[in-house]
């Protein structure tokens, strides 16, 4: 019998990429929640949630007008991100300043973003991940148009707010 690679069974590599992808996980959250307490003692009015799913989608995918990441969250959360999101809109800054903290493990990038509205006070940190190969597509668009977004949205496809970000070198730093 020919054997191809390595003896290692490809099961047993989809287990322990699982197994890091959701440890990796599990740290980009936590690592949220702890910048969201660390704004919270400086003053700020936190909003932190973690999405159920995150899609990067390019200006050439079906919804070409809304390109950029795409942050699914759960249904209970959503008046909860309204009422910071109008919080923020309201008091006329509109989260004009941003921070992505970005990691990769298997194969997939775990981000937080973090929107800041200094008039009101408020920040949004939406925790997500996705697959690094289906990023590819928005990265060039991103670099072409010189802009991204952040979407979010409910399971639903119910738009619950979006962000211009005049530079996508955040999330994408290389």
């Amino acid at each position: 019998m020919t054997e191809f690679g390595d003896s290692e069974d490809p099961s047993d590599r989809i287990a322990a990429s699982s197994e890091e992808a959701k440890s990796a996980w599990q740290a980009t959250i936590e690592d949220m929640n702890g910048m969201a307490k660390e704004l919270a003692e400086q003053g700020w009015t936190t909003t932190a949630i973690a999405a159920e799913d995150t899609a990067p989608n390019p200006p050439d995918s079906e919804d070409s007008d809304r390109f950029g990441f795409i942050h699914v969250i759960p249904d209970n959360r959503a008046t909860e991100f309204t009422a910071a999101f109008d919080r923020g809109h309201g008091a006329g800054g509109g989260f004009q300043e941003y921070e992505v903290y970005r990691s990769e493990a298997a194969d997939r990038a775990f981000q937080v973003t973090v929107l800041y509205d200094e008039p009101s006070a408020n920040v949004i940190l939406l925790a997500g991940n996705y697959e690094l190969r289906s990023a590819d597509p928005l990265a060039r668009a991103a670099r072409e148009r010189g802009e991204i977004y952040t979407h979010v949205q409910t399971l639903d496809q119910t738009v619950l707010g979006s962000f211009k970000h005049e530079s996508w070198e955040h999330f994408f730093p290389e």
